[in-house]
């Protein structure tokens, strides 16, 4: 096939994506590789400009929108839906991406538009030329009017996302976290030390001129820059040589620090990112349950143990949120839950989250948790450890959970991190005990964690 054609070919998978995405019916990340799956023809480079558009579309979409609706003859709101994605598309080449010339931009947004919806080719084309010509003369709302929607313009985040972080944490700090925010991740993995170890798999990638390093502050990660392109497709991955994990949720298992012989639940498993950190940690002789409400979720977590040569891992489906444990169930030495939330702290990686969240939904997520925390309570032996996780730095997903869970249950305690925990990552421990990585601040993903110890019956 040849260049011309395989790029407009990624550009109407892109369009796809991102129609599909305004449904709102499941992420971008899944979308994406159900998409790449069903046109395995393409090229990694073709790959990697199909990445390239949707996710930079999404973290970009609200300033892509502002200029657009400057260029627009009639309200952005009441054009076609198709229309706006292709406007979108190419005002992103035009505004953000070098490597495709505007003219080129132009010509292919105006055929997808022909294509798709033939009516507004004329007004598609009139807008882009216009915006081409004129795109340095755009009014943006003034900061010293309205703070918060001339943040959310520049950098492209809703109202009420920044007006709570600059309430909270100061507009130097907002500013910082949505900075990082549209930033291209980069690839964080994590070696499987059932296999190999960092250095060796560091060594090897380094030798077919990936550009690799060592995480800071976990043992066993890797960040892997510049690599565009598919994970499975990287040295060592069918042999299970590695996770796709960052360096953030790696904190989580060293926190939790299973060890060989010890019964450990790990209860909102989904995909198995986590439990096999747990599985290798603890040498693959410890006995992990995995529960996940979703069947298909742990047919996929089996398939990765597999791969990662992991055997001590038993999967059950079960809802922490409705129900509390069976009572004859027997007691764990430590307990995981990776609850589900906003993901508030994950919108470099996850930028379709920031556009279908909302205020309310943070109150939701909060109920949720308790639930879990709650129904798993009585799970943990006495001396035994629970370690609570979110991507998330929201308080009332976070601290409000904790200090509420706490005041419940007075068999629970929050103790100072052990000293060698500390001398790892003590610049993220907070004054009662628990851990926040803050985008802005740290090289990485945003997660609060709590280590909570179970002192006696309740």
């Amino acid at each position: 096939m040849p260049a011309a054609a395989a790029s407009d070919d990624a550009r109407r998978i892109a369009l796809e994506i991102l129609e599909e995405l305004d449904k709102g019916r499941t992420t971008l990340d899944r979308l994406m590789e159900k998409a790449l799956g069903a046109h395995s023809h393409l090229q990694r480079r073709d790959r990697a400009l199909v990445f390239a558009l949707t996710y930079g579309v999404q973290r970009w979409r609200r300033r892509l929108d502002w200029v657009a609706a400057h260029f627009a003859s009639r309200p952005f709101s009441r054009i076609d839906p198709t229309v706006r994605n292709i406007l979108r598309l190419a005002l992103f080449q035009i505004l953000f991406f070098s490597r495709v010339p505007p003219a080129a931009a132009v010509h292919t947004a105006v055929e997808m538009t022909k294509a798709k919806v033939r009516p507004a080719a004329p007004f598609v084309n009139a807008l882009l030329r216009n915006a081409l010509r004129h795109r340095a003369q755009v009014p943006f709302p003034d900061p010293a009017k309205d703070p918060v929607a001339a943040l959310g313009v520049e950098l492209s985040f809703p109202d009420w996302i920044l007006a709570r972080w600059m309430t909270r944490d100061g507009a130097a700090a907002t500013r910082a976290r949505c900075e990082a925010a549209n930033r291209i991740p980069l690839l964080t993995v994590r070696a499987n030390t059932l296999k190999i170890d960092r250095e060796r798999l560091a060594a090897d990638w380094s030798g077919r001129e990936l550009d690799v390093r060592p995480t800071l502050m976990a043992p066993d990660g890797i960040v892997v820059g510049g690599f565009q392109g598919a994970v499975d497709t990287l040295a060592g991955f069918a042999e299970g040589y590695f996770q796709v994990q960052d360096e953030a949720a790696q904190l989580a298992g060293l926190i939790l620090a299973p060890q060989p012989g010890e019964r450990i639940l790990d209860a909102c498993a989904g995909l198995g990112g986590k439990t096999g950190h747990l599985a290798a940690l603890a040498a693959d002789r410890a006995c992990i349950v995995a529960t996940d409400r979703s069947p298909d979720r742990l047919a996929a977590l089996q398939i990765e143990m597999r791969r990662l040569g992991v055997c001590g891992v038993e999967t059950r489906i079960a809802d922490w949120t409705a129900a509390p444990a069976p009572r004859d169930e027997p007691a764990f030495d430590k307990i995981l839950i990776d609850a589900p939330c906003s993901g508030l702290g994950v919108l470099g990686r996850n930028p379709d989250a920031r556009w279908h969240r909302r205020q309310a939904d943070l109150t939701r997520y909060a109920r949720r948790q308790q639930a879990i925390l709650a129904n798993l309570a009585d799970l943990l032996k006495p001396g035994g450890t629970l370690v609570y996780v979110v991507c998330s730095i929201e308080p009332e997903e976070s601290i409000d959970v904790i200090g509420s869970f706490l005041h419940q249950r007075p068999d629970y305690t929050l103790p100072a991190p052990p000293a060698p925990l500390v001398s790892r990552i003590g610049r993220l421990i907070r004054a009662d005990g628990a851990i926040l990585t803050d985008p802005g601040r740290d090289p990485l993903d945003g997660f609060y964690m709590a280590c909570l110890k179970r002192t006696k019956r309740a």
